[in-house]
């Protein structure tokens, strides 16, 4: 793919992509899915039409099975093109995005996450156990520098994280005996604890996520599918909130904007649950009628 039809607005992405802050992987997304939509068209992306990128988004969802994550990243990545890049007013509601079903993530028990921790070599456990022990995102722990660890308050910066926004959460004694041991087997060069080949950008994910998903099939045949390394940062927050931490503490360390992204964790806290006692229940456990 990416041969017959070129691709000679790559500076121009990228300079709006900066303006607005943006990450390198939208970037990255958003020219993979223009050129091929530029190559299901046939022609130079400045060309397609809103009417072309609907036949392509249903021959994404419909013959190749994508979910709305895909699409929906279609969508915007060709109405960004459009308006930021060729400063052609097409309104969203052309091109509407896809619901997303809401359906609850796999919670694991500490103990299967202890588990899982300990079938990955030194570098790969200190990144999951960072995902885990301080509800990082995989991109937010990759991208850590020496700096942002602070090993005598027990906490660590996030620095530029999701939405551009930077915050401080926990660091736990666990991850930090790791991170020590790390430390000294790789003896990192330069700010990045974790860097790529080239020194100057954080390591790729696509190794880390490929030996997790290896380990996760292993120990998790069934469910393997729904569990992945944002699954640790899901169980973070759920087990807080078994600890009996408040939303807003755990909202503050997750970096969600919304308090409503927090509640949905209320759903998934057995220990809550276990604590509500129904109308129909006496407090002392005997029920009228039985």
């Amino acid at each position: 793919m990416f041969q017959s039809i070129s691709f000679p607005y790559e500076d121009q992405l990228m300079r709006e992509i900066e303006l607005r802050g943006y990450s390198l992987s939208t970037f990255k997304n958003y020219k993979s899915h223009l050129r091929r939509l530029a190559e299901f068209c046939s022609k130079d992306i400045c060309q397609v039409e809103v009417e072309e990128c609907k036949q392509y988004l249903l021959y994404l969802q419909k013959d190749l099975g994508f979910g709305p994550d895909t699409t929906n990243t279609c969508v915007s990545a060709f109405l960004f093109f459009q308006q930021a890049v060729l400063g052609n007013p097409i309104s969203p509601v052309a091109l509407p995005k896809r619901k997303k079903p809401k359906a609850l993530p796999v919670i694991l028990s500490k103990d299967q996450i202890f588990s899982l921790l300990d079938a990955f070599p030194l570098r790969d456990r200190t990144v999951l156990s960072l995902c885990y022990g301080s509800g990082l995102r995989l991109r937010e722990a990759l991208s850590l520098r020496i700096q942002d660890i602070d090993s005598k308050t027990g906490r660590l910066f996030v620095y530029y994280g999701k939405g551009g926004s930077d915050r401080y959460t926990i660091l736990s004694a666990f991850s930090l005996a790791l991170l020590r041991r790390y430390y000294k087997a790789y003896r990192p060069k330069g700010p990045l604890l974790f860097p790529g080949r080239s020194g100057d950008r954080p390591l790729a994910s696509q190794n880390i996520q490929a030996a997790f998903k290896s380990v996760v099939f292993g120990m998790f045949p069934l469910t393997y599918e729904k569990i992945t390394i944002h699954t640790l940062r899901h169980c973070f927050a759920t087990h807080l909130l078994d600890q009996n931490y408040d939303l807003r503490t755990i909202q503050l360390l997750l970096g969600h904007k919304s308090i409503q992204s927090t509640c949905i964790y209320l759903h998934l806290s057995s220990q809550r649950f276990s604590m509500i006692i129904s109308p129909l229940d006496r407090k002392d456990g005997d029920s009228p009628g039985l």
